[in-house]
């Protein structure tokens, strides 16, 4: 009895403590926790719990069972090892769910004078091989010049009352930096950025030398340190290989924040006022984002009303022109965006297409299939399918077609990606939206299981020829610390695959709920902004889809690599420019570094490694 009662109580132990273990988020380590996390979503979720009464349930029932099984001492010393646990977990909880730290006061003026100072966020852009504690740049022939850039971002809505200083200092004679190296300007305002560059050079061989990058404002600090390991003579050089496998910039993982709309809906925050506090957050981030927007009950007012009237509720059926106009007007609706997000418009996102009948919720409902709540593909017949055209696939491409064909019509330009509508896919859903002239999908062909254990690969699904699948991690929506920890723990399995990580967090934040969800994306948003200083690169889906597809795809890339003896040519065959491509180039003997190369369309870009390192493009002829 003793020996089954150990048995439970040994797993159950571990999947309390190792849920709450976040700092294990950043290692490999951290699936166990990623894994205790999902145990507990699912019992609560099950039970219909909340994670605090699963906890103090757990927590009780771990104390008496170890008390039988090993005695009262032995419980007495896990119940405060487990309570202590809980109890840090509840203070980290709280802080992500409830504030985002904006700033901090100036500790030399506490109680005199009150001077708060933004928690700014730093990134470093350049040919950086490896972003460890120093910053790797690998091994750099003599007479090499490479550009690199300081970007400073104030993400709080603090108005700073000091000066920003930004210094570059070089720590050995190997090594020269030039441009700005000394600044002291402005700090930028709320949601503003400022950018310092400069350019590094090696003159002669030799060993090699560290630079060290210092950005202060009152007693923010923050300082990361590039090493170039050696500087080799160019009479030892020798390439031989090179490859392009990272992100735009060098970047080690991709990262894009997608949100669905299904439909307008004031009570849910899908609305005008719901944006704008949404939008207002990636503004003072400067953070692209996507929103896949169903247009038949959020743009359409007539449908809109009609579908009130059949349930009997008030939506305001009448404010829908009012939300089409805020999108019209103060919305940028680029498709491809990057960070950091710039726009003369107050907010800007990418407009995806989530169909224009959004399968799998009461949304569903139409007049077609009968008013059937939750309808999906072959339930019913609508005016927007082409004459003859039942089939699910052919459902499904005029579904997606109707839904572009308005959004060009209101907003003067077509969706270029895709998210099915509440897991509602089958096997035709990718083939059917390339059909329909969308290039990049999210959540076409990934069940569950892959969504909650897998981080797929981007790829090309079954029956596609160019169309991109960037599938989605879950949990989606964080509302709490440990959803958030699972996905930070995801971050930095991107960042070790070369991945891309899809957060879907829904543009309303389940503000209905609470602000919860709002300062746990937040709190995921800053993580990902600051980690590594610039790992990821963060875009909309469809940039980040369509570099890959152009770059990286083993099927469809347009970019090719060839090396000469002491020079790399990369190639662009395509009609679009690609800017910061990251080019690994082995120069022998175990000797790396990374380029940069900014390619014309169809051009190309030859990196010669002679007497001087220097780039020249050349336009495609004709």
């Amino acid at each position: 009895m003793t020996v089954l009662l150990l048995l439970a109580l040994v797993p159950a132990t571990a999947v309390f403590l190792l849920s709450k273990c976040f700092f294990l988020a950043r290692f490999r380590a951290g699936w166990l926790m990623m894994a205790a996390n999902i145990v507990f979503e699912t019992l609560f979720k099950r039970l219909r719990w909340s994670r605090e009464r699963a906890d103090a349930v757990l927590l009780a029932l771990l104390v008496v069972g170890w008390a039988v099984a090993a005695g009262p001492w032995v419980a007495a010393g896990l119940g405060v090892l487990l309570g202590w646990t809980w109890a840090w977990a509840l203070i980290v909880d709280g802080r992500w769910k409830t504030a985002a730290c904006f700033a901090r006061q100036h500790r030399e003026l506490r109680g005199r004078v009150p001077l708060p100072v933004p928690q700014l966020i730093v990134q470093i852009r350049g040919p950086i091989l490896r972003r460890d504690r120093v910053f790797d740049l690998g091994h750099w022939p003599a007479g090499a010049t490479q550009e690199f850039q300081v970007m400073v971002l104030n993400p709080s809505v603090i108005v700073p009352q000091l000066p920003l200083r930004v210094r570059v200092q070089a720590r050995s004679a190997q090594v020269r930096v030039e441009g700005d190296v000394d600044q002291s300007v402005d700090c930028p305002l709320p949601g503003e950025i400022h950018k310092a560059r400069f350019t590094l050079s090696t003159p002669t061989a030799g060993a090699g030398g560290e630079i060290e990058i210092q950005v202060t404002h009152g007693d923010f600090g923050f300082a990361r340190t590039l090493a170039v390991r050696e500087v080799v003579a160019t009479e030892g050089i020798r390439v031989t290989g090179a490859r392009i496998t990272r992100w735009r910039h060098g970047a080690e993982a991709a990262f894009a924040w997608r949100g669905d709309h299904d439909l307008y809906d004031p009570a849910t925050f899908q609305s005008v006022e719901g944006l704008r506090m949404t939008l207002g957050l990636a503004r003072r981030l400067r953070f692209p984002n996507t929103m896949f927007l169903s247009g038949r009950l959020s743009l359409v007012e007539q449908e809109h009303r009609e579908f009130c009237q059949h349930y009997g509720w008030d939506r305001r059926s009448h404010e829908i022109p009012g939300f089409v106009k805020f999108l019209q007007d103060e919305v940028d609706l680029r498709v491809e965006q990057e960070w950091p997000a710039d726009t003369v418009k107050p907010y800007t996102t990418e407009l995806g297409n989530h169909m224009y009948l959004h399968y799998g919720t009461h949304a569903a409902a139409a007049p077609g299939n009968q008013w059937k709540s939750h309808a999906k593909m072959g339930d019913g017949q609508y005016e927007w399918q082409q004459p003859g055209a039942r089939d699910s696939f052919s459902e499904q491409r005029d579904n997606a077609i109707h839904n572009a064909n308005l959004f060009e019509r209101l907003f003067g330009t077509r969706p270029v990606s895709y998210a099915i509508p509440s897991d509602v896919y089958d096997a035709h859903t990718p083939a059917a939206m390339e059909a329909a002239g969308l290039e990049v999908g999210s959540d076409t062909d990934a069940s569950r299981f892959t969504r909650v254990f897998g981080l797929p690969e981007p790829h090309h699904p079954p029956g596609c020829q160019r169309f991109v699948e960037l599938t989605r991690k879950i949990p989606r929506d964080p509302d709490n610390a440990y959803k958030v920890a699972t996905l930070k723990y995801w971050l930095h399995a991107a960042a070790r695959t070369g991945r891309a990580f899809i957060f879907l967090s829904h543009h309303h934040l389940l503000r209905y709920e609470g602000t919860a969800c709002y300062h746990c994306t937040e709190e995921l948003l800053r993580y990902v902004l600051e980690e590594g200083a610039g790992r990821c690169e963060i875009g909309t889906v469809t940039a980040l889809g369509r570099y890959w597809r152009d770059v990286l795809s083993p099927q469809t890339r347009c970019v090719a690599v060839e090396t000469g003896e002491r020079s790399v040519a990369v190639r662009n065959s395509s009609e679009r420019p690609l800017a910061g491509v990251p080019v690994e180039v082995d120069l022998g003997g175990g000797r790396q570094l990374l380029t940069l190369v900014d390619l014309p369309g169809e051009g190309e870009v030859r990196v010669e490694f002679g007497r001087a390192m220097g780039a020249k493009a050349t336009q495609a002829r004709g």
